[in-house]
């Protein structure tokens, strides 16, 4: 099976080269999907519209690979992995997650933990293969990446700080989740988030030539 013909970011494709060969189109396609939601929230200006376009997502991920349309990458790679015996179920979650970005903000506990709750587990859950539940450290994980990359992109300071001390916080409560080779790409995710909440603020930049050292170090040893 070919990897995903969808566009990644340099960080994302760096990253995707330390999954396993037989995982990387299930990797290329989360990481291309998840970069489009947030394309989508990114560019609403109306909640409407927004919520359109996610829906027709949703309708795509519900619908059979007869019944969705063609001449769209991501589609034809949805497809293809479906063939192939993977589970869209978590891309569902992954997109509830996406779903209440929409909210205005500022957010509330609930908001934070609503989004925190589906996009990270959602994510986790799809680049493992929906192979087994995730464990409870793994869970917790998910959720403060979730937090951590939402600090990572908002403009707003107020709630991209409340996000990071959130993640910082359930960071501090839970010891490092194991992944075997299969979430290796997860693991690199993970360092790099425990590394800033080590440091107490956010990388700028996570390709700059110290933070690829650090991917390339672990993607290669696990360390």
């Amino acid at each position: 099976m070919r990897d995903a013909v969808v566009p990644l970011s340099p960080f994302y494709r760096l990253v995707l080269a330390y999954a396993k060969p037989a995982d990387r189109p299930r990797y290329g396609l989360l990481f291309a999907l998840d970069a489009r939601f947030a394309d989508i929230i990114r560019s609403t200006t109306e909640i409407l519209i927004g919520q359109m376009r996610l829906t027709w997502w949703r309708d795509i991920l519900t619908k059979s690979a007869a019944d969705r349309p063609t001449g769209e990458p991501l589609v034809e790679n949805i497809n293809r992995l479906e063939e192939h015996g993977e589970k869209l179920e978590p891309l569902l979650t992954l997109l509830d997650g996406w779903e209440g970005m929409l909210d205005d903000f500022p957010w509330d506990d609930r908001q934070f933990d609503s989004y925190a709750d589906a996009r990270g587990p959602g994510f986790f859950q799809f680049a493992l293969a929906d192979r087994k539940s995730l464990s409870a450290q793994q869970a917790e994980q998910a959720r403060a990446w979730a937090l951590w990359d939402f600090a990572r992109h908002c403009s707003d300071a107020a709630m991209r700080q409340s996000a990071f001390d959130r993640c910082a916080a359930i960071v501090r409560a839970v010891p490092p989740a194991d992944f075997d080779r299969s979430g290796r790409p997860l693991s690199i995710l993970c360092k790099l988030m425990r590394r800033d909440v080590k440091q107490g603020q956010l990388t700028a930049d996570l390709y700059s030539p110290a933070s690829a050292a650090r991917i390339i170090w672990h993607g290669v040893t696990g360390r």
